[in-house]
C-alpha cells in the first residue's frame, strides 16, 4: 500500500528520540501508513530510486536547476542569521530531490518534519517540488534557540505546526506564525505498557539524558557530594560528549563507589532503571543562547511509572511537574536546593508515595498517546484536506 504520509527526520533511529518511534507506531494504529525516512541513520535517503506500486510510471525528479533556485530563495534571506545553511542545503540537495521523488512515488499526501531544523528546510523544499502538504513538530533547542526569522522562514509555510510544550508553542508564534496554525499535542505515553509501580526504599537515585551540558548532571554530582553520609547509590544513564568531564567530577568527590555513568541503555533497560529508582532527576539549565529543556519525555515516562521526579524551572517542566504537589521543582544550577529535594524524598517514603500517586494521574490526564493521537491526528487530516 502506498504511503499516505512521509516523516522526515535528522537522525533515525536515535537513542534519545524514542518518542518519535511511539509517534509513528501510534499513528499506523490509527490507520495511517507512514513512510520513515532520515538524513542520517539507517532509514537514510538514498539515490537510489525506491520501490513504486505496480501500474505507476516512475516520477522524475525536479529538474537541478528548479532545485537550486528554489534552495537558494529559502536560505539567502537567512546567510545573516544562518550564514551555513546555503552551503548545508546545497549539500543536501541530492536528498532534497530524492525525498521529492520519493514523496510522488508513494503517493505521499504530505511531508512531515521533527525538529525546525535542517530536517524542515528540506522537507518544505521537497514538499514544494512534489506538490504535497509540509508540516512540521518543534520541541526545544529548534525555537528556544534559534533566530526568530529563521523560525518564521521555516515554519510560515507550514499547513500545520505542532508544539509539545506550550513554551514551544509561544515562540513559534512570538516569532510570527499563526497561531490557528500552532496546535500544543504532548508526546503521549502507551500506559498499558508503563505499570505504576512506586519502589519500596531501594535509596537509588536515577538521571536520564544526553550527557550534554544542558541537562545539569555535574549539578546532580556536586549535589551526590552534599548527600554523602547518608546511604544511596547514583546512576546516570545516557551518553554524550561530557561523559569525560562527568568522570572527572566523579573522581573529585570521591562518588565512584555511589555514582556510576552506565552510558546508554535501551528503552525496556531504561524502563526497568526507573521502577527500581526511588528518585529520578533532572537538574537542566537554560544555556547562554537560550537552548533549554521542554517538557523532557524522561520526567512523563518516570511519572507513570510512580518514580517521584526533581526537576528545575529552567525548561518548561513547570508545565507538568507541581512543586511538592506531584513532583520537585528546584532553582537551576542550585546545588543545595537539589541535595535537600533529592534527600528528603529518599528518606520520606509517605512523601514519595503521595507524589507518585499524584503524578500517575496528572499523565494519565494529558499524556495517554490515545488521547494526543487522536489529536495528531486531527492536525494531519485537517492540513491535509487543505
Amino acid at each position: 500500500m502506498p504511503a499516505n504520509l512521509t516523516y522526515l527526520l535528522g537522525t533515525h533511529p536515535s537513542a534519545s528520540e524514542t518518542f518519535i518511534r511511539r509517534e509513528v507506531d501510534a499513528l499506523q494504529r490509527h490507520g495511517w501508513t507512514v513512510d520513515v525516512v532520515s538524513l542520517y541513520g539507517g532509514s537514510a535517503l538514498t539515490t537510489a530510486v525506491p520501490a513504486e506500486p505496480s501500474g505507476c510510471r516512475t516520477a522524475a525528479r525536479p529538474p537541478i536547476g528548479a532545485l537550486i533556485t528554489t534552495t537558494l530563495r529559502h536560505a539567502l534571506p537567512l546567510i545573516f542569521h544562518l550564514p551555513r545553511l546555503p552551503l548545508q542545503l546545497l549539500h543536501h540537495l541530492p536528498q532534497t530531490a530524492a525525498l521529492a521523488q520519493r514523496l510522488r512515488i508513494t503517493r505521499s499526501a504530505g511531508v512531515h518534519a521533527h525538529f525546525a531544523h535542517l530536517p524542515a528546510d528540506i522537507a518544505l523544499l521537497a514538499a514544494r517540488h512534489a506538490g504535497v502538504c509540509f508540516t512540521c513538530s518543534v520541541h526545544a533547542w529548534d525555537v528556544f534557540a534559534q533566530p526568530p526569522a529563521a523560525i518564521r522562514r521555516r515554519l510560515k509555510p507550514a499547513a500545520a505546526v505542532c508544539a509539545c510544550s506550550q513554551a514551544a508553542a509561544d515562540a513559534v508564534q512570538a516569532a510570527g506564525i499563526d497561531a490557528r496554525r500552532v496546535h500544543l499535542i504532548r508526546h503521549g505515553l502507551p500506559l498499558a505498557k508503563y505499570v505504576f509501580a512506586p519502589t519500596q526504599g531501594n535509596r537509588r537515585i536515577l538521571a536520564v539524558g544526553r550527557l550534554e551540558p544542558k541537562k545539569g548532571f555535574d549539578v546532580l554530582i556536586a549535589a551526590c557530594a552534599r548527600l554523602r553520609g547518608r546511604p544511596f547509590t547514583c546512576q546516570i544513564i545516557g551518553e554524550g560528549s561530557q561523559r569525560h568531564r562527568l568522570e572527572c567530577l566523579i573522581a573529585v568527590h570521591h562518588l565512584g563507589d555511589v555514582v556510576s555513568l552506565r552510558g546508554a541503555a535501551a528503552p525496556d533497560e531504561v524502563r526497568a532503571a526507573m521502577h527500581a529508582a526511588d528518585v529520578l532527576a533532572l537538574p537542566s539549565r537554560r544555556m547562554a543562547g537560550g537552548d533549554r529543556d521542554g517538557v523532557a519525555n524522561v520526567l512523563i515516562e518516570a511519572m507513570a511509572l510512580g518514580t517521584p521526579v526533581v526537576t528545575t524551572t529552567a525548561g518548561a517542566a513547570g508545565e507538568v511537574v507541581r512543586n511538592d504537589v506531584n513532583g520537585r521543582l528546584v532553582p537551576p544550577e542550585n546545588t543545595e536546593a537539589l541535595a535537600t529535594a533529592i534527600g528528603t524524598l529518599l528518606d520520606d517514603p509517605a512523601a514519595r508515595a503521595r507524589l507518585a500517586h499524584a503524578a500517575r494521574a496528572a499523565v494519565e490526564a494529558a499524556f495517554d498517546d490515545d488521547r494526543t493521537i487522536a489529536q495528531l491526528d486531527a492536525v494531519f487530516q485537517q492540513a491535509l484536506a487543505r
